[in-house]
């Protein structure tokens, strides 16, 4: 006979799916009745003499007997039932759970029936067209092969809107459909996406904002009214997090001009009746700017800096407006003296006093020091691939010495200037001690190695092979190798070089270069075959000085418009044998690709005549770079070059093949390769009523500034835009810079603007360029495309 513990009462959906929640074990279940034949002795009627598992197909019939509480022997007990019972269910494999027993002769078989979850053979994903499957794979939980779970299909369900609200579609509907396979033991889940179109932020009405315009504050904004580039840009996407992020920056723009008391009300988001577009209304109440009053110090003062000290270190001032960014930073400021003297645990606390009567803001900065610590120990995570030693050569604190917040802040930026890592993170913890401290550096390391093969075409060089493999930290040392090549319609280059930054661990280092290059300057081909050997030093963090030696056999041809008429003197081939000396501060926040900073260059390259060279003459090189980040990953860059040879033999001029020529995509866009130049007439060939044509003979000096804005367009995808503009020249040696040759440009430059876009790929940087020549001649176009693989500067 059986006789049924009470269990779970389960509830099928209309797609055959089993609802888990639905089916919550019972607290209590209550005893089995036995017929009145049962044995005589009431403790072996309700003894346990075998445990049967029923209805189970994949799961062991051991591994659910484990999940029992009530063992064979045990007597049957209400209270263990239920456990039995929730125990079996949290397993999570089963949609339906029963507990049973059987009357035998010499006691009760304990049985327990089971039905099994089906497995997920399929996810499927149904009317999603404006977002890829690779765009939602990280929204959907359910997995295939694994036992369906109603939980991570209703999660996924809201992660999939949750995806569609972010990307603007705010009206899209999301549903799920389970499709029995396989008699039931599998089934495919299936996601319907109703996507229906996307909204756009149409209007962003400002109520109250006179003291500040609207204009002011919709540029802090993120969420942006869309237009006719919107498709483009992104601009017009509403997303929530966003938006509230919108609502406390306005705030903050008031308080930055001393509206202290300003209120940013709820805004009113209404959708059209087309239900295509948002409106968004927003209302601030501004009241009155408030100025600065007095400012003081109070709390842990330091006997070696005097309030008056702390104070100079500040921006704020009294009699000036209020701007809480500024106080921000004075808080950073008043920390930095603290941290700097190993108060780790300083913290600056600003209490402000407002006299509403004069519109003013007293100012005190309540310092609480804590206790002086040292630092106990520096661990370095993350770096599966890249040495300890070298994240911790660039460290700027260490163990053993008083903490320093300001060696913490650099040791960061000296890291992340490698360009090894996605993220540096330097974080503290308490050490054994109270007066000691733990720091982790954290890094996520980064491909560092790249293999390249390319080909392209250019309207200037035809087209353009090139082909490179590079490792910028070679067996995680640190070290740069690589091996270039690169054919074109005007040149062929191939290149191998090393560069360690760090030679036998000691702050020299060492590179070498082999190359051998042949270049097409449309007068003439230079072919050259060389290399160049260098050592250098850090006096101090990020001034370099080094000093080097190059040897190059170099032969020129002249080119065939030119007939039998050659240039006296200027065609001429030999060995080029020079020392160079060169002096760098580098403060770039990434060497690969900067947004920060600047780096400062310049060099002197002495080719006398006692190294046993043929071309005899000093070479002096400099340039400043700079780099400006902007709001909304903005990088506004600019470049200045300089350039100067001189002859040091009257007898020996200078060939044409060691002279600067200016234009292309990495020097003045807009204009043709080389194509700026000093110019001589000559005849086209030997015949006495030859015609003559303008010849480029090279400068001896050049100049060239580069301005650019650059600005992201697909920030994952690592797409960006560009704005540029650029001028200079190269100058003859009767020629001061600056001289207007033609007596037509302005401060003797040619200039260029033009726009761009750049795609940080997987094979290395590609530029993409159109320039527009603004001091054009007749042979230049009126819009130049060029295209090249890496960066510019």
């Amino acid at each position: 006979m059986w006789s049924l513990v009470p269990g779970p009462v389960l509830a099928q959906e209309d797609a055959g799916a089993v609802v888990p929640e639905a089916a919550a074990p019972a607290d209590q279940a209550s005893e089995p009745e036995l017929p009145e034949d049962a044995p005589v002795s009431p403790e072996d009627a309700r003894r346990v003499v075998e445990i049967r598992v029923e209805g189970n197909r994949r799961v062991e019939s051991e591994a659910i007997r484990r999940a029992l509480r009530t063992r064979v022997g045990d007597e049957l007990n209400p209270t263990r039932t239920a456990q039995d019972l929730r125990a079996v269910w949290a397993l999570g494999y089963f949609q339906d759970v029963e507990l049973l027993v059987q009357r035998l002769a010499r006691g009760v078989a304990y049985v327990v029936r089971v039905e099994e979850r089906p497995t997920v053979r399929l996810v499927q994903l149904n009317g999603n067209e404006e977002l890829s499957k690779d765009d939602l794979k990280e929204e959907i939980d359910v997995k295939p092969s694994t036992i369906l779970d109603m939980e991570l299909v209703r999660s996924s369900v809201q992660k999939i809107q949750a995806k569609y609200v972010e990307k603007g579609y705010f009206l899209a509907e999301v549903s799920h459909q389970l499709k029995p396979v396989e008699g039931g033991a599998n089934v495919d889940v299936v996601f319907n996406i109703n996507e229906r179109a996307k909204v756009m932020v149409k209007q962003i009405t400002i109520l109250g904002a006179e003291k500040v315009t609207a204009a002011e504050l919709k540029e802090t904004m993120i969420t942006r009214e869309g237009g006719f580039l919107s498709f483009f840009t992104g601009e017009g996407t509403y997303r929530e997090e966003a938006f509230q992020r919108d609502l406390a920056v306005i705030q903050m723009a008031y308080y930055d001009k001393g509206f202290i008391n300003v209120r940013v009300d709820k805004p009113t988001v209404q959708l059209s009746a087309d239900k295509r577009f948002i409106f968004i209304t927003l209302r601030v109440t501004e009241g009155e700017p408030y100025d600065i009053g007095k400012i003081d110090f109070s709390g842990d003062l330091l006997d070696d800096v005097t309030k008056e000290q702390m104070a100079v270190l500040m921006q704020s001032r009294s009699g000036e407006r209020f701007n809480r960014s500024q106080l921000s930073q004075d808080i950073l400021s008043v920390s930095d003296v603290y941290y700097d003297r190993g108060y780790a645990y300083a913290n600056i606390n600003p209490i402000t006093s407002v006299n509403a009567d004069d519109r003013t803001v007293d100012l005190t900065f309540d310092v609480q020091k804590g206790p002086q610590v040292t630092i106990e120990r520096i661990d370095v995570v993350g770096n599966s691939k890249t040495r300890d030693k070298v994240i911790r050569r660039e460290l700027r604190v260490y163990e053993g010495e008083l903490y320093s917040g300001t060696g913490v802040r650099r040791s960061k930026e000296r890291v992340t200037a490698l360009g090894f890592f996605e993220t540096v993170e330097i974080t503290q913890r308490p050490g054994s001690a109270d007066d000691t401290i733990v720091l982790q550096v954290e890094v996520q390391e980064k491909a560092t190695g790249t293999f390249q093969v390319g080909l392209g075409f250019s309207n200037v060089e035809n087209f353009i092979f090139t082909a490179q493999i590079a490792q910028n930290n070679f067996l995680g040392w640190g070290q740069s190798v690589s091996a270039s090549a690169q054919i074109s319609g005007l040149r062929s280059l191939v290149q191998l070089s090393f560069y360690d930054p760090y030679f036998l661990d000691t702050r020299y280092l060492l590179s070498a270069e082999f190359f051998r290059i042949q270049a097409d300057y449309e007068g003439f081909i230079r072919s050259s075959t060389g290399g160049t050997v260098s050592i250098g030093y850090q006096f101090i963090d990020d001034l370099l000085g080094t000093i080097g030696y190059s040897r190059e056999w170099v032969n020129v041809e002249a080119g065939q418009n030119l007939g039998a008429v050659l240039l006296a003197n200027q065609f001429l081939s030999g060995t080029t044998s020079a020392a160079r000396l060169s002096l760098s501060f580098d403060r770039r926040n990434n060497r690969l690709f900067p947004s920060n900073g600047f780096i400062h260059y310049g060099s002197v390259e002495l080719a006398p005549d006692f190294l046993g060279g043929t071309f005899l003459y000093n070479r002096y090189t400099a340039y400043s770079r700079l780099y400006f980040p902007m709001p909304l990953g903005f990088v506004f860059k600019t470049n200045a070059t300089i350039g100067y040879i001189q002859q040091l033999d009257a007898n020996k001029p200078l060939p044409i093949s060691e002279l600067y020529y200016v234009g292309g995509i990495n020097s003045v866009r807009g204009y043709f390769l080389r194509s700026i130049s000093p110019s001589v007439k000559v005849p086209r060939s030997g015949s006495p009523d030859a015609t003559v044509t303008d010849f480029r003979v090279g400068g001896n000096k050049q100049l060239i500034f580069n301005f650019e804005l650059e600005f992201p367009i697909f920030e994952k995808a690592g797409l960006r835009g560009v704005v540029f503009y650029d001028a200079g020249n190269a100058f003859a040696a009767n020629e001061r810079f600056f001289q207007d040759r033609q007596d037509r440009l302005p401060l003797g430059l040619f200039h260029a603007a033009g726009f761009g876009f750049r795609w940080f790929s997987p094979i290395g940087p590609l530029r993409f360029e159109w320039g527009i020549p603004l001091t054009r001649r007749p042979e230049d176009d009126n819009i130049l495309f060029e295209f090249t693989i890496g960066n510019f500067f």
